[in-house]
């Protein structure tokens, strides 16, 4: 699990430096002084946005990219896994306008790591005394994590499209934003989506519970665990939802009962060399006894607060966390919610369109380089965007109370237009979104055409 998180994690950089400039820089859509107005808590913390020049996030980001090798390799895991953890909550809540549930999964897995022993297989250190098996507190909170997303997320969806109407996934696969081809193939056929829709939301409750009960064999908890497997892929096949499926399957491989890795390790690993035993226990001092009970009390508080958050969360639950304490587990960005396609399913889908005025009276199509601005629906329309980080972006860039975002994205379009395109100077630019809601049967409302922005060039 240690070295497939660190994967995801130079992904993830990866993705981000593709727009490096546009999403964490002043010259970018959200600008340090816009963050700190609108979107920032005074118990958060960010490196990121000491500085809203490129070449500091630049020097950031390299530094992420050495601590993550670093962990993936095993060298000082505890102190990486800890540095990796603040580098990458740092990095989101430098924009918290691309984010979505995978960010959360994949930050809260880091800090649980922080007190798990996963450096000690598959490392470069020296032989390990942990035993094969191993129980603590942080070993509770990542079990709690990992069966929240879905225990949760089932218990959130109270719409009747879920509980009733079987119509839920008809819904999600109607979004041309985020349809996949595997997606489009299945929406043609209205039955089997019925079925899938039972199908996913029975798995969401059961699943988890597979996982949890004390008293279950491994072989139980492993069927737990490929269902689980099964409705990740099921959700990274048929919908765009960036790195979050991959970061739920290998956040799943630490669940994985002993008898599985010792036939991975039997046929691939023969050079192992593990002691089966415990290490023998040394007599602690004192200090080092009261830091452990400390250590103890501290995730226990963790693990409570994290179960209360998501609780919290359900309709019918009597208890909600008071403010303050919440603001204590927003400096640790501990808070969390995974209210996925909950409790209904959105239905406005629709589509941009960048128009450029350029003298004479002459529109140009600035997102596809056209000469000609058409109105008319692309072919297909996840790939619309350059990465998952853009259509999480523009998702959020429609709606009413991000309205301050708009001005900060057009300028940044029309300035950048400007600098590629010298001979296609553009005067001004509008971004029009068109908005289609999806009706029951296949139907869609008239379309919706609405100028969310509009820009002058300097």
């Amino acid at each position: 699990m240690r070295i497939g998180i660190g994967i995801i994690l130079l992904v993830d950089l990866l993705i981000r430096s593709l727009s490096i400039k546009a999403f964490f820089t002043d010259e970018g859509v959200l600008p340090l002084e816009t963050l700190k107005q609108y979107n920032w808590s005074p118990v958060y913390f960010s490196f990121h946005a000491l500085n809203g020049e490129l070449w500091w996030q630049i020097l950031l980001f390299i530094l992420n990219v050495i601590c993550i090798v670093l962990l993936i390799i095993g060298f000082r895991t505890r102190l990486f896994t800890f540095i990796c953890w603040v580098l990458l909550t740092s990095l989101q809540n430098r924009n918290p306008f691309i984010l979505q549930g995978g960010d959360d999964l994949l930050r809260l897995l880091l800090f649980w790591a922080v007190f798990l022993p996963w450096g000690e297989r598959y490392s470069i250190q020296k032989k390990s005394h942990y035993p094969q098996k191993y129980f603590s507190w942080a070993a509770i909170g990542y079990l709690l994590l990992v069966c929240s997303v879905f225990f949760f997320s089932a218990l959130l969806k109270t719409s009747p499209e879920w509980r009733n109407e079987g119509t839920a996934l008809y819904y999600a696969l109607s979004l041309d934003q985020i349809r996949m081809p595997l997606g489009s193939f299945l929406y043609q056929f209205p039955m089997a989506l019925k079925c899938l829709t039972h199908i996913v939301f029975s798995i969401e409750l059961i699943a988890p519970l597979l996982l949890l009960l004390p008293f279950v064999s491994n072989k139980i908890r492993l069927i737990g665990l490929i269902a689980y497997a099964f409705l990740y892929i099921g959700i990274g096949s048929t919908l765009y939802v960036g790195l979050f499926y991959i970061i739920g399957l290998v956040s799943l491989i630490g669940l994985l009962p002993s008898f599985t890795m010792d036939w991975f390790e039997d046929r691939f690993y023969r050079n192992r060399t593990l002691s089966e035993a415990p290490k023998e226990i040394e007599k602690s001092s004192f200090l080092m006894v009261v830091l452990l009970y400390l250590k103890n009390y501290f995730l226990i508080a963790v693990t409570i607060f994290c179960l209360m958050m998501n609780l919290g969360s359900v309709r019918k639950f009597p208890y909600t966390l008071d403010p303050a304490v919440i603001a204590y587990g927003k400096a640790l960005r501990l808070e969390q919610n995974w209210g996925m396609f909950s409790p209904t399913i959105l239905k406005d889908d629709g589509w941009f369109v960048y128009s450029g005025f350029r003298s004479k009276g002459k529109y140009i199509d600035i997102k596809h380089n056209l000469d000609s601005v058409s109105f008319k629906k692309p072919e297909y329309g996840v790939t619309e965007f350059e990465s998952d980080r853009w259509r999480k972006f523009q998702e959020n860039y429609t709606f009413h109370n991000n309205n301050y975002m708009r001005p900060f994205y057009c300028n940044y379009l029309l300035k950048k237009w400007n600098k590629e395109h010298p001979n296609k100077h553009l005067e001004d630019l509008t971004i029009f979104f068109m908005k289609e809601t999806t009706l029951p049967d296949y139907k869609v409302k008239p379309i919706e055409k609405t100028a969310v922005c509009n820009c002058i060039a300097n």
